[in-house]
C-alpha cells in the first residue's frame, strides 16, 4: 500500500503541527515606581535600626567627660534613667528626612538600572539557565548607583544642612555651657559685609530653635541658596553610591559558587559591606560637607571646600618631622571616626538594603 502523501492528511491536524510563534514578555515602559516604594520601606528601617546607635553617638560626644564610661555605659543608663522610648527621641525629623530621601535614591537607583539593562550595559547572568538570561553588569551597577547618588544631591543636602546645623550646636553647648535660649541676628546687611576670617567658633555660631530657624536665618544671611552651600562637595561626597551598589552586586556574586548563601542572607551581607566600602571612600567628602554645613552664617570660617581640605589636612595632634609622616597624618584627619561610623553604618544599611530587595521581590521587579 502507498503511503499517503503530506498533503493528503486531514485538515484538522495541520494546526497541531504548527507551533505558533510565542510573543516575547512585553518590557515596562516609563518611569517604574515600586523603587519609590520600596525606598520608603528602606528609609523606616534605617530609622527603626540606625536612629538608637546613632543617639548613643551623639550623647557620648556631647556629654562632659566622664559621664559614660563607654557605649554600652551610655545604652545602659539611658534605658535604665529614660526608658527604651528614649532610644528614639528626636526621631521625627529623620523619619521624614530618610522617608523622602530613600524613596528618591531607592526610586532613581531601579529606574537607572532598567534603563542601563535595555542600552548594552548587560552581561549574562550565570545563576539562570539559558545563554539568554542577562543581568545588569558590575559597571551599569556602580553607574547607576552614581546617578541615583546625584538625583538624590538636592534635597538631601537640604535635610543635612538642618540635622548637621542642629547637632553641632547640641555638642557646642555642652562643652561651653551655653543655655538654650535663641539670639537672633541682628542686622543682616552688615553682617553680609564681613570679611571670612577664623574665630572661634563659640563666638562665631548663630543659635537655632529649631529646624525652621535654621532655615530662616540662613535665607536671612545668605539668600536661599544658602541652604546648597557647598553643594559641589555633596556631588561628590554622594558620587560613592557607586562604590555601595556596584559593591553590592560584587558581593551577591557568591551566588552560584560553593560559598552561596540564602538570598535574603546574601542581601543582608552585601548590603552592610557594600556599605562599608561606601564609607571608605564617601568619608572625606562627607567631612568637608559637614564643615561648610556647620560654619557660621555671618562670619564663614571657611571660603570654600579646597580651603576646608586644606585646613583639614595641616590639622595635626602629634606633628610629625618627615614629610612622609605628615603627609600620612594629613591625609589620616580625613578619616576621623571611621570605626564608629563603620560598626553603625553594616546593621543600618544591611538591614535597609534587605528589606528593600524583599520589597522588590514581593512586587515582582527585577535589578
Amino acid at each position: 500500500m502507498a503511503v499517503p502523501a503530506s498533503s493528503s492528511l486531514p485538515d484538522a491536524t495541520l494546526p497541531e503541527l504548527i507551533e505558533e510563534p510565542r510573543e516575547p514578555p512585553r518590557e515596562k515602559a516609563g518611569i517604574q515606581f515600586a523603587g519609590f516604594a520600596a525606598g520608603i520601606a528602606s528609609g523606616w528601617t534605617k530609622l527603626i535600626v540606625g536612629h538608637p546607635p546613632d543617639l548613643i553617638k551623639t550623647r557620648m560626644q556631647t556629654a562632659a567627660p566622664g559621664v559614660y564610661k563607654g557605649a554600652w555605659d551610655c545604652l545602659a543608663k539611658t534605658v535604665s534613667q529614660e526608658g527604651l522610648r528614649k532610644l528614639y527621641a528626636g526621631a521625627s525629623a529623620p523619619a521624614v528626612g530618610w522617608t523622602i530621601t530613600d524613596a528618591i535614591l531607592m526610586g532613581t537607583l531601579h529606574n537607572y538600572r532598567a534603563f542601563l539593562l535595555k542600552n548594552g550595559f548587560d552581561e549574562r547572568d550565570p545563576t539562570k539557565p539559558g545563554q539568554d538570561a542577562r543581568r545588569l553588569s558590575l559597571l551599569g551597577q556602580s553607574i547607576a548607583g552614581m546617578w541615583a547618588g546625584w538625583s538624590n544631591a538636592l534635597p538631601a543636602h537640604f535635610i543635612e544642612k538642618i540635622k548637621c546645623t542642629l547637632q553641632v550646636q547640641a555638642a557646642r553647648d555642652s562643652q561651653v555651657g551655653v543655655a538654650p535660649s535663641p539670639s537672633k541676628v541682628a542686622d543682616v546687611r552688615q553682617l553680609r559685609a564681613y570679611s571670612t576670617v577664623a574665630i572661634p567658633s563659640s563666638v562665631a555660631m548663630e543659635r537655632f530653635t529649631g529646624p525652621f530657624d535654621v532655615i530662616k536665618q540662613t535665607v536671612q544671611v545668605q539668600g536661599v541658596t544658602g541652604m546648597w552651600r557647598g553643594f559641589g562637595v555633596s556631588l561628590v561626597y554622594r558620587s560613592s553610591f557607586a562604590a555601595m551598589f556596584g559593591g553590592n552586586r560584587m558581593f551577591q556574586k557568591l551566588k552560584g559558587t560553593p560559598y552561596e548563601l540564602s538570598q535574603d542572607a546574601a542581601n543582608f551581607l552585601a548590603g552592610g559591606l557594600a556599605s562599608n566600602l561606601y564609607w571608605l571612600s564617601a568619608l572625606p567628602a562627607d567631612n568637608v560637607k559637614s564643615r561648610i554645613m556647620t560654619d557660621s552664617l555671618a562670619r564663614p570660617r571657611y571660603r570654600n571646600a579646597w580651603h576646608v581640605v586644606r585646613v583639614v589636612f595641616h590639622e595635626k595632634d602629634l606633628p610629625s618631622r618627615s614629610r612622609l609622616g605628615n603627609t600620612l597624618a594629613g591625609m589620616g584627619n580625613f578619616y576621623r571616626g571611621i570605626v564608629p561610623v563603620v560598626l553603625r553604618a553594616f546593621p543600618t544599611n544591611a538591614a535597609a538594603l534587605a528589606v528593600w530587595e524583599a520589597v522588590m521581590r514581593a512586587a515582582g521587579e527585577k535589578e
